[in-house]
């Protein structure tokens, strides 16, 4: 505790007054970068370029972001395929896991170490392929994913004139108003330094020159544990668990809360 022993250009997590990402805080971050076309909030694709680079990106930097995901996010019929074939009752992170897995035949990465000619010093370069075509996809597959255990298997197609956060919105069949909350959730889940159990997992793997598929989906597995990403699910279920105990006609009075709360804390 108190000892930092991971160091990251890219965030900083002050124990104070939370995330910094590029040294900007969250309030910085949205106002600074370009708003998505009729929206108050910036477009994931922005804030990916802002990470990489450091840079607050201009809009035409932004679009050509936008446009190189659209070339990069087609996901073969057989990840699909793959994902149907586990049983319908597995977690969503177990399908988003394999799908990520799939994927992996077309690793850049592993087809530059394989051809012979591998130079730590530019693998960086099929990294970063990889990395973008893992970020573009994947939306994708968690959109399928979504609609298969939740929707009944109404699987909605891409739409081409959107970005990121707004296309998995509609892709999952969501209001208009819940592309603002799919920009913002993807953009403020992004980066929280690289300490954290799923980050750690994808360097360690990574570190054994397994490739962006192998790490990420491995760092898939570390977040879906109950302290790490699968917290969210824990709380959402605490929640509505709440709403269900107290809340059927009453106002959720203050005194209310604090007396659900000990009662959460005193079952231990």
């Amino acid at each position: 505790r108190d000892i930092r022993s991971l160091v990251t250009d890219i965030s900083y997590l002050d124990p104070q007054e939370g995330i910094r990402f590029r040294g900007k805080t969250i309030p910085e971050t949205f106002a600074a970068l370009p708003k998505a076309d009729g929206s108050k909030y910036p477009t994931v694709e922005s804030f990916w370029y802002f990470l990489l680079t450091g840079d607050v990106p201009t809009q035409a930097q932004v679009d050509e972001v936008v446009a190189e995901w659209k070339t990069r996010q087609e996901v073969p019929q057989y990840v699909f395929d793959a994902i149907r074939a586990l049983p319908r009752e597995s977690h969503p992170m177990v399908m988003l896991s394999v799908g990520i897995l799939a994927l992996q035949k077309d690793s850049k990465f592993a087809g530059f170490y394989n051809s012979g000619k591998f130079n730590k010093m530019t693998a960086w370069e099929s990294v970063y392929e990889d990395a973008s075509d893992i970020v573009a996809r994947i939306p994708i597959i968690a959109a399928f994913i979504y609609n298969l255990k939740f929707r009944g298997d109404k699987q909605i197609a891409i739409d081409p004139k959107l970005d990121m956060g707004a296309n998995f919105a509609h892709m999952i069949g969501q209001s208009e108003e819940y592309k603002d909350v799919a920009r913002m959730y993807f953009i403020l889940h992004s980066d929280h330094e690289s300490g954290n159990v799923s980050a750690h997992t994808t360097h360690l793997v990574h570190s054994a020159l397994s490739d962006p598929y192998y790490a990420y989906s491995a760092g898939l597995n570390g977040l879906a544990g109950p302290l790490h990403g699968l917290a969210n699910q824990e709380v959402l279920d605490w929640t509505m668990k709440f709403q269900e105990k107290y809340c059927k006609g009453v106002e959720p009075t203050k005194e209310l809360v604090t007396k659900a709360l000990w009662d959460t804390l005193n079952a231990g």
